[in-house]
């Protein structure tokens, strides 16, 4: 079952923009997110450069979280992979948590929400509606 979260605020999916999904279980906890696209002249984007800095980091710091939850050593890259799921490429980035949520991982990823919130609503400011988009859905988490 999908189902669409209502948005904060009004927003239309537009092609050659920064698309956010962010996924939501049924306790309505963040497994997972995805970011794709670009915005703005490549190499000079501060829109692009934010939401990739956030999504990134956010992985990051979801693995050494992880790692340490799970007493993995640090080159135990697939035994992290029991718990996470990723691919990284350019203008695209896909992340799912394949482990039980604690309040540490939560808060993680709350946090990036609130940073990708603040740069979608730094666009609105800025008169520019079109750009970033921000989806959250509910859907189940495959543990």
């Amino acid at each position: 079952m999908l189902l669409v979260f209502p948005m904060r605020r009004d927003r239309q999916r537009v092609d050659g923009d920064i698309e956010i999904t962010v996924y939501r279980n049924r306790e309505g906890r963040i497994f997972g997110y995805s970011v794709s696209g670009h915005y703005g002249q490549r190499g000079s984007s501060i829109v692009c450069a934010g939401v990739s800095i956030l999504a990134q980091t956010t992985l990051k710091g979801l693995g050494e979280h992880l790692m340490r939850l799970h007493n993995l050593s640090e080159n135990d890259l697939e035994g992290l992979l029991t718990y996470i799921n990723y691919k990284v490429a350019p203008g695209d980035l896909q992340v799912r948590l394949t482990t039980d949520l604690d309040d540490i991982t939560d808060a993680l990823l709350e946090t990036m929400l609130i940073g990708l919130y603040d740069i979608y609503d730094e666009r609105i400011r800025e008169n520019d509606p079109d750009g970033v988009h921000i989806y959250e859905i509910q859907q189940e988490q495959e543990v």
